[in-house]
């Protein structure tokens, strides 16, 4: 048996075709992707975590838990990866031995099913997510029965896939210990074809919501396009199943395996740091608020400017011209105060029944301009409260 696995696979293959360089070797670039996007995903649930517990409800909810669930088996996927780059994969098959190719098809069948279970996590987390931010919705509930029967109805037919199931790395070296119960090729096109058709379900949850929000046009734009980072998940699950299509036809199985495990190590991750991003919206609001508060405090500042030198103007005039100026100058500093809009103590006498209040067209204008700063993070609510006072 040792003499059987240490065959060099060209011995069995034969050489390789003039155009395979051997020397061509992408392990490295692949550990570098996998290991770069691994640690941006850390880091967006770090910062998701961080944002949570510095707002005013502390507590984590259930979709930040099940974020940083989701970091242990995408760990494992990363783990996954690096060894089976350091046992060959990203090399040419032909460089390897049988026993080689043993352990990188056990390698692969454990990854599978720790991939799935983390997709499971990923979308499990995102409807989670939304079902907080928009309730309990008939939609959210079909894409999580469909996730659910997604996962488990993939990891039956992967543990089931082969009489008996060693027969998946055993295969390699001895065809008579058993047999496939299906191509697996289909199986490999149907699982990633299933998932791309419910991440795109998932995806366009939020669209009727969001536009069913009473809200200018241009921000219900802006809203969905932050949901839509997710379609970059997509696209990685795309990607994906179009790298699986080249598993069909080829013997050179460890160069173009290496393109399966760097986008199924991608598309997780990638889902993770597009869940985080919509949750941001605490630490990204601050911000701009913040830069709001100072823009409106330079403004105060310019005016008290503007009246100390108006001030020192009427004292070197005549008392007529001073009087007349000193009224000019009061209505002035009204307008120049960052106070917008009918104010209580317009009314000194309490002589008006406040039922409706006009917006001045300088209020709308500085209304406009900071929701147009703060972007796709300013979200009204759907329904309204009017609030009226009675002074009678």
């Amino acid at each position: 048996m040792d003499d059987l696995l240490n065959t060099p696979i060209v011995a069995v293959l034969g050489p390789p075709p003039a155009s395979v360089n051997l020397e061509d070797n992408r392990t490295w670039k692949d550990n570098a992707i996998v290991i770069s996007i691994s640690a941006v995903a850390v880091l967006s649930v770090a910062v998701r975590f961080i944002v949570r517990l510095r707002s005013h409800n502390a507590r984590p909810f259930m979709d930040e838990w099940l974020a940083a669930v989701s970091l242990v088996p995408m760990l494992a996927l990363l783990a996954s990866a690096l060894v089976a780059g350091h046992h060959g994969l990203g090399k040419h098959v032909w460089l390897l031995d049988i026993g080689v190719m043993v352990k990188l098809k056990k390698i692969l069948f454990s990854y599978l099913f720790i991939y799935l279970f983390e997709l499971f996590l990923i979308k499990l987390c995102i409807l989670s997510f939304y079902r907080r931010i928009f309730g309990r919705r008939t939609t959210i509930w079909i894409c999580l029965f469909l996730t659910v029967g997604w996962t488990l109805g993939s990891m039956i037919a992967l543990l089931t896939s082969c009489d008996p199931v060693s027969y998946f790395w055993t295969s390699t070296y001895d065809l008579n210990s058993g047999h496939f119960r299906y191509d697996f090729y289909d199986y490999y096109i149907g699982n990633a074809a299933a998932n791309v058709l419910i991440d795109l379900l998932i995806l366009l949850i939020p669209i009727p919501v969001v536009w069913n929000l009473k809200m200018r046009i241009t921000q219900k734009l802006m809203i969905t396009s932050v949901f839509f980072i997710g379609v970059f998940v997509c696209v990685a699950s795309i990607v994906r199943l179009h790298c699986l299509t080249y598993l069909k036809n080829t013997v050179d199985i460890t160069w173009y395996m290496s393109d399966v495990y760097v986008w199924s190590t991608v598309e997780p991750c990638l889902g993770i740091i597009c869940a985080c991003l919509p949750a941001l919206q605490p630490l990204v609001q601050s911000f701009m608020k913040a830069e709001h508060m100072l823009y409106l405090r330079n403004r105060v500042r310019h005016s008290k400017q503007v009246n100390q030198f108006r001030t020192r103007i009427s004292n070197n005039s005549s008392k007529s011209f001073s009087r007349s100026r000193s009224r000019s100058q009061t209505s002035d500093s009204l307008d120049d105060k960052p106070e917008l809009g009918f104010r209580s103590n317009d009314d000194e006498v309490h002589l008006t029944s406040c039922v409706a209040q006009a917006e001045s067209e300088r209020c709308r204008r500085e209304r406009e301009n900071l929701e147009e700063f703060l972007g796709p993070m300013f979200i009204r609510v759907e329904h309204e409260v009017e609030w009226t006072i009675d002074r009678s």
